[in-house]
């Protein structure tokens, strides 16, 4: 460590003037010797000795060039290694080094594809656990937050209209009075199963607390409108088997461009417990 830490000092940024340097003086050091021992042993004539010198400082020249080429080539797969890393750092870009044998380079590349897929992996879990609702597996209320503002975004970047719904449920307590909380449990999961398979890509459902979820629909107002209505109709419908209706209460706002998005929950939650107050089990939105 004494000597890559002394080169440190002179080639603080490059790896490869440091291997260049012990190359270019292990090179010379032959070379020094020789000039040392002709200019002091008197056996070669003065015009025999600068033709000697001259081939073999020639010589010595060519094939260090070419020895410091080669070793910049060989270091190609350390600087991919740097640059994956900081690409992984900068913008979580996963790397795709090549698999370059059994040596000590093509160790140190699988390493590190292991070690940034496993942690990348991990990443991925960690923030799934964070955002998701353990028990539905709908966002949680944090990641509602997070969705509603990357829904704002994309509303306003690609002029897609966005509506808002507060949804709660209207006889959970009943079901779990009745049938207990397991079955209540149940259909919660069962309210978010059913959101999932009428809602597009960019929309989302989550769970903002108890019993009342958050939906974004990214379409017109009115269609979003349309859609949750027959929605909720289908949720209430008598299912055979053990399934129970679901009633809910529910209340839809449009995204105005700009707004706070705290205001466009409250319009939403307004219009749900207008719902609410009016007899339940059905979807007030803006304009009706």
């Amino acid at each position: 460590m004494r000597l890559y830490r002394g080169l440190a000092r002179v080639f603080p940024r490059s790896f490869s003037a440091k291997l260049m340097t012990v190359v270019f003086v292990g090179v010379h050091v032959p070379l020094l010797v020789l000039l040392l021992w002709m200019a002091f042993s008197g056996q070669y004539q003065e015009q025999t000795m600068w033709a000697v010198l001259g081939v073999v400082l020639g010589a010595t020249l060519v094939g260090t060039g070419m020895a410091m080429m080669a070793l910049y080539r060989l270091m190609a797969p350390l600087r991919q290694a740097a640059e994956a890393l900081e690409a992984y750092y900068d913008e979580q870009r996963l790397p795709h080094l090549p698999d370059l044998g059994h040596d000590e380079i093509g160790r140190l590349l699988r390493g590190i594809n292991r070690s940034l897929h496993g942690v990348d992996a991990g990443l991925r879990d960690l923030r799934r656990s964070v955002l998701l609702d353990p028990l539905t597996q709908a966002l949680n209320r944090r990641g509602c937050e997070q969705a509603l503002a990357d829904s704002a975004s994309l509303a306003q970047s690609r002029r897609q209209p966005l509506t808002l719904f507060v949804v709660d449920l209207d006889n959970l307590k009943p079901i779990n009075d009745a049938h207990g909380h397991l079955a209540g449990d149940q259909v919660l999961v069962r309210l978010v199963v059913s959101a999932r398979q009428w809602l597009q890509p960019s929309d989302w459902i989550g769970r903002w607390g108890g019993d009342e979820f958050l939906l974004a629909v990214h379409a017109r107002h009115d269609v979003a409108c349309a859609r949750m209505r027959s929605w909720l109709d289908r949720l209430a419908e008598p299912a055979g088997g053990a399934e129970m209706p679901l009633k809910a209460s529910a209340g839809g706002s449009g995204y105005r461009p700009g707004e706070d998005l705290r205001e466009l929950y409250r319009r939403a939650d307004a219009a749900m417990y207008r719902a609410k107050s009016a007899g339940g089990a059905q979807l007030l939105c803006e304009g009706d």
